[in-house]
């Protein structure tokens, strides 16, 4: 179970949220939507005012993670930008 804090500024809205596993490569397309995010653990439809956001994921991580890992990745946009970038990297011990 992976818990996420999303803190959006008071001076922000954010028009869509996504957080899901990338194996090292994230982005947006030009909707956008991301690109190299899967599985898309969460996302949400509306847009989200300023404040805390709670999101609650289940992800079964592989047996074997190879070479770097994979990452916790989140993909947001607002009427400003898009932005797309790591939070957590899962690495086998």
């Amino acid at each position: 179970m992976v818990r996420v804090a999303v803190a959006v500024p008071r001076h922000l809205r954010l028009t869509a949220l996504w957080l899901g596993i990338s194996n090292g490569e994230w982005g947006a397309d030009r909707s956008g939507r991301p690109i190299r995010m899967k599985p898309i653990l969460a996302d949400s439809p509306v847009p989200m005012p300023a404040g805390v956001h709670m999101f609650m994921m289940h992800w079964r991580a592989p047996a074997n993670l190879t070479g770097g890992g994979l990452y916790l990745t989140t993909n947001w946009s607002s009427k400003r930008a898009d932005v797309a970038g790591a939070i957590a990297v899962f690495v086998q011990s």
